[in-house]
């Protein structure tokens, strides 16, 4: 018997033996409840630690505002210094 007969055999017994097994009535609504809640509780653990760091988010967001402004400010001089549209990168 060939390794891959040996397989075949195996999984054709273990069909046989597992062919009326299958999920209880109130598998689904089971399951969809759990989700739900674990769903819901991974909301709530993420919120605590997001806490701490929205200020840093929020200082993060002001500089790049701050930042983005002051390029803007820079190009719109540089176009308007150029004569012949080239910038001096």
């Amino acid at each position: 018997m060939s390794h891959e007969e040996d397989i075949d055999a195996k999984l054709l017994r273990l069909s046989n033996a597992t062919a009326g097994i299958g999920p209880r009535a109130d598998f689904s609504s089971r399951v969809r409840q759990r989700i739900g809640r674990e769903q819901l509780g991974t909301l709530y653990a993420l919120r605590a630690p997001a806490r701490r760091f929205l200020p840093l988010g929020v200082l993060a967001a002001a500089l790049a505002m701050f930042w983005a402004v002051s390029v803007d400010n820079q190009v719109n001089e540089e176009l308007a210094a150029s004569d012949d549209m080239e910038l001096a990168w």
